[in-house]
This record gives C-alpha cells, sequence and structure tokens, in this order.
C-alpha cells in the first residue's frame, strides 16, 4: 500500500466510455443492521469513481453463489471509544463517519454481523472498488492454483510466460511476486502525466495499453536487488501467469473456485483493459457483504461451512510472518500478498488505497471491513482507522471473555 493519488482515468476515442463522473458531497444515510445512526454529510473530494466502476468501465463478471452463505445478525456493537494517532483524547467511533469519505464499514464477530453503515449513497448492492485489496483476491487464487498443481512457488515466470523470456521478470519464481521482491526496477505513482508502471498496468487509467507487451518488455533491474518493493505491476504479471495456467479468465478462475464455492450473494467484477487483461492488481469490485465473506473465508483458514475452498496450508502460509524474506523498512509487514500487522499470531488484512481496508484476526474472531473513495481517507483517516480496528477488537474480546 503505497502513497498515491486517486484514479484519474485518461481520455481515449470517443466511442469507449471510460470518464468517471465526478462525486458530488452525499448525505450519509442507510442502516441494514443494529449498530449504527444516519449520521453526517459526507466531506468534498469523495470519488465517485470508487462506487459501481463496473457500470463505465469494461469487465469480466463473477455470478454470485446460486445458494448465498448467510450473514447472521448478532448481538449488536455498543459504543466504542478510540484514540487517534497522537491524540491523548477519546473520540466516539460515531463521531469518524463523515470525515474521511467513508462509504462502508462491516464489522463480523464470532461469524455474526454486529455492525454495518452505508454512506454516501451507498448500500448493500453497491459494488465497492477495492483498489489493493484485489491483490489478496489474486493470493487466494494462486493458491488454489498451487492446489491443484497449476503453478508452484519456485516456478519462473519465463517457464509459465515464453514471451518473458528476455524480460527483467523471467528469471522471478511465484514467490518473489507474492512478496514483492521482484528485483525488477518499478516506478510507483499516481501524478497525473507522469509514467508509472502502476499506473500503465492500470486498465482503468490506461484502457487501451496492451499490459502482457508492457510488462515482458521492462528490462532494468533494481540495483538493490530482490528486496521489498510494492508496485501493481508485479501482481500483474502474476495474473498473466495464473490465467496462463488455468486456461480462462481470472474472473472465470474466481467464479468457479471461489465466488461460487464461497457462497456470494451479489456478483464480483475485474475490470479489464481493450485487450481484455484484467487489473488483478487493484481492480477488483465486489460489495462491502462479499468483502466480509472474504475476510471470514480466511480466518476460518479457508474454509466455508463445511467444505474447504482454499487450502488451509495456503492461508496460514500467506500470513506467516517471515522476516527472512524481505520486508518494508517499516511495519506493517507483507506476506504472499497480504499485509501482517506487528502482532502477527495469523492475523492480517487486505490494504488499498483510498480507504480500502479488510482486516482479519483469528485470534479475537473479529472481521472487518472499510471501505472509502477518496486520499484523505488513507493519509488522514488511517490515524484513526487503525486505532478503531484495535479499539472493536479490544471491545469484542472483551464481552467474549
Amino acid at each position: 500500500m503505497m502513497q498515491v493519488q486517486p484514479y484519474r482515468p485518461q481520455r481515449g476515442p470517443a466511442q469507449l466510455h471510460v470518464i468517471a463522473v465526478p462525486f458530488v458531497a452525499l448525505i450519509a444515510a442507510l442502516i441494514v443492521v443494529p449498530g449504527g445512526v444516519a449520521h453526517a454529510q459526507a466531506p468534498s473530494g469523495c470519488q465517485g469513481v470508487y462506487l459501481d466502476p463496473q457500470k463505465r468501465f469494461l469487465h469480466n463478471e463473477a455470478p454470485a453463489a446460486a445458494i448465498p452463505q448467510v450473514l447472521p445478525a448478532g448481538t449488536p456493537l455498543g459504543a466504542v471509544l478510540y484514540k487517534p494517532r497522537g491524540s491523548a483524547t477519546a473520540v466516539a467511533l460515531e463521531d469518524y463517519f463523515g470525515k474521511f469519505c467513508t462509504t462502508g464499514f462491516l464489522v463480523m464477530h464470532e461469524g455474526q454481523v454486529v455492525f454495518e453503515r452505508y454512506l454516501q449513497q451507498a448500500k448493500p448492492s453497491t459494488a465497492l472498488l477495492s483498489a489493493s485489496m484485489s491483490k489478496t483476491v489474486l493470493a487466494l487464487l494462486i493458491g488454489i492454483a498451487i492446489d491443484e498443481g497449476k503453478l508452484s512457488l519456485d516456478e519462473r515466470v519465463s517457464a509459465v510466460l515464453p514471451d518473458f523470456r528476455g524480460s527483467a521478470f523471467a528469471d522471478d519464481s511465484v514467490e518473489d511476486l507474492l512478496r514483492m521482491s521482484s528485483g525488477v526496477a518499478l516506478k510507483n505513482s499516481f501524478r497525473p502525466g507522469e509514467a508509472s508502471d502502476n499506473q500503465t498496468t492500470n486498465p482503468m487509467i490506461e484502457p487501451f495499453t496492451d499490459m502482457r507487451a508492457y510488462l515482458a518488455g521492462k528490462k532494468d533491474k533494481d540495483p538493490a536487488g530482490k528486496v521489498f518493493n510494492y508496485n501493481g505491476a508485479v501482481s500483474a504479471v502474476l495474473g498473466l501467469m495464473l490465467s496462463a495456467r488455468t486456461g480462462v479468465s481470472n474472473t472465470d478462475y474466481l467464479s468457479s473456485r471461489l465466488w461460487g464455492p464461497m457462497g456470494a450473494e451479489s456478483p464480483a467484477y475485474w475490470i479489464k483493459n481493450r485487450a481484455g487483461q484484467e487489473g488483478v492488481q487493484g481492480q477488483f469490485v465486489a460489495t462491502l457483504r462479499d468483502y466480509a465473506r472474504l475476510g471470514q473465508l480466511m480466518m476460518n483458514l479457508g474454509r466455508v461451512g463445511k467444505r474447504q475452498v482454499v487450502p488451509r496450508a495456503w492461508i496460514e502460509q500467506m500470513s506467516a510472518l517471515r522476516k527472512d524474506k524481505p520486508q518494508p523498512a517499516n511495519v506493517p509487514f507483507y506476506g504472499l500478498h497480504v499485509w501482517i500487522p506487528q502482532a502477527a499470531g495469523g492475523r492480517s488484512f487486505a490494504w488499498g488505497t483510498n480507504g480500502q481496508n479488510l482486516f482479519v484476526d483469528p485470534v479475537a474472531k473479529v472481521v472487518i471491513v472499510h471501505t472509502g473513495n477518496s486520499p484523505d481517507a488513507e493519509f488522514n483517516g488511517n490515524d484513526h482507522l487503525f486505532p478503531i480496528r484495535d479499539a472493536i477488537t479490544a471491545a469484542l474480546r472483551a464481552v467474549r471473555n
């Protein structure tokens, strides 16, 4: 999760409608389970592109499950106080909503929904852009493919994608890519007009770029070697490898292996470019409740009911803290395309720019989903959101004990 600016789709030929309509300040106002009250007007600067982007961009669709997994309502979350980073004063969770362009907030405890809130005209059926939470969805599919013998952690890019033999990615293993340690010189930036690898491989920003040809053409290695270097282009290579080995689109693989078996109640989407290449690195789209189902699956080590959807060993490997592997200079740590807090112990979280977070705590049996649509939701909001996570988890653990 790197410091980036909001998506600014670039204008292509007139016949392709990929320009997002700017989002105005809207009134927050939908509650569907106990635990919340209507609150606050959304701040200015919220980005409409994060709400139902599949209505404005080319995409592939994974249908909802025939029989959705039920998310039962639990005892409502009581009042929660938290201290923002750098503050000695505790404030109420209710005061947070409306400040940082939050679109959705959902808390599950021991498999039950104890809090659910929608803002800025979002509602349970609204599909929300995941940003880099998409990388964790991709990692779940990689684990399934490895279990099926379609890939292995030590397999090299050039063995799966022959056109990458002259690329700087050629000798990278699947594990190198999952750990963001490709050793390829990559630039991460979202400044308008500034060339960067994460923008060029983003189908919402550059829908006319052949992602595969661009990545195969990367020649420069990182002088520092295989260090942690977070960039969506790395995930894009993984997505190309997965599709090559499964023989289907990543959305179709998601549908048959994860989305249907998980019991999703709504369709999911992967935004794609004009070449049909999916933005697996950041352009996955789903509802708040289905993100919660993903978190619940991870908390239950890949199991949904009596069915093992994702191998248990893979979930454990994804979220295992390996300090012998390349890591960010500062916490949080990084696993296999998932973030790991300092208090690891099986805890993990998917983290996307502009306010996308999926916290999974199997120790406290808590899943928290937060979606937003503004840089302020990340760069200022995280000073609130991470303490909120800890305060909610502590409160629910206290209730259980």
